[in-house]
């Protein structure tokens, strides 16, 4: 098996040594080579498969500029973009890992997602499995609207959490205590709530005022949200998602959700 890879950002970077390393030959192919280096056409040309590992708005041009053959295999990583994009391929499909691939890191240990049409979802199912990775069957054909909430979904669940992070560290730094303290102090209880909700699923593991129905508290947040100079939007949906999670566990009595909702100001 042969690979073109066209581009070489992040993603590519990890790709092409995980293929090299599972045996495979792999041709890089760049918008400008340099001395011995190969382009997008050369590359694909010598491939059986070819991966797109370009931004998303130019996957679809990249696709088109390309002279495919019958029996080769055009995939992007994207989580957003539709196999439609790569439509002028005789062949397509999705194959989207799920991790955040910032410094050295490699793909193996993460879910992926793969689109592809049956004929051949076992062979990439496989190389998956070759790569260190799990695969994950998204639906197929996958929509629009299905992509971006699939996407949302792992965007929400990666660079969310540092929206959630950053508003904790200005907090943090409300009351006095020193910004540099904020990440490494708080970044294990984010840990631990994660190997927690792992553990026992999501409402078994919430915790926190709003899953104990402390009003007093919930009052206080939102004063120092307030003295702090932060618009509580933030705080507030995520006490609603909260209290959603201790409903499902149980945790609440019906009393105690109108009082929560209250302190809230969402009753």
């Amino acid at each position: 098996m042969t690979h073109a890879v066209i581009g070489f950002g992040r993603l590519a970077r990890a790709l092409v040594p995980a293929l090299q390393a599972a045996g495979h030959a792999v041709r890089v192919g760049r918008r400008q080579p340099g001395p011995g280096e190969l382009t997008a056409v050369e590359a694909a040309t010598a491939a059986d498969w070819v991966w797109l590992t370009v931004p998303d708005d130019q996957i679809a041009a990249t696709a088109a500029g390309l002279p495919w053959r019958a029996g080769q295999l055009a995939l992007h990583c994207s989580g957003a973009t539709p196999l439609t994009a790569l439509a002028a391929a005789p062949a397509a499909a999705g194959f989207h890992p799920l991790k955040l691939l910032a410094g050295e890191a490699g793909l193996a240990g993460a879910h992926v997602g793969i689109e592809a049409p049956p004929e051949w979802l076992p062979a990439l199912q496989a190389l998956a499995v070759d790569l260190g990775l799990q695969p994950l069957q998204l639906p197929t054909p996958m929509g629009a609207s299905a992509r971006a909430a699939y996407h949302a979904a792992a965007n929400l669940a990666a660079s969310g959490v540092l929206a959630v992070l950053s508003e904790a560290q200005a907090l943090w730094t409300a009351a006095g205590l020193a910004p540099a303290d904020a990440l490494p102090a708080l970044a294990p209880l984010t840990q631990g709530a994660l190997a927690t909700a792992l553990a026992r699923g999501l409402p078994g593991a919430v915790s926190g005022p709003v899953a104990r129905g402390d009003v007093g508290v919930i009052a206080r947040h939102r004063a120092a949200v307030d003295a702090a100079g932060l618009a509580d939007d933030l705080l507030q949906a995520l006490a609603q998602r909260q209290l959603a999670l201790a409903q499902a566990a149980g945790r609440l009595s019906e009393q105690q959700v109108t009082l929560v909702q209250q302190a809230l100001g969402k009753a």
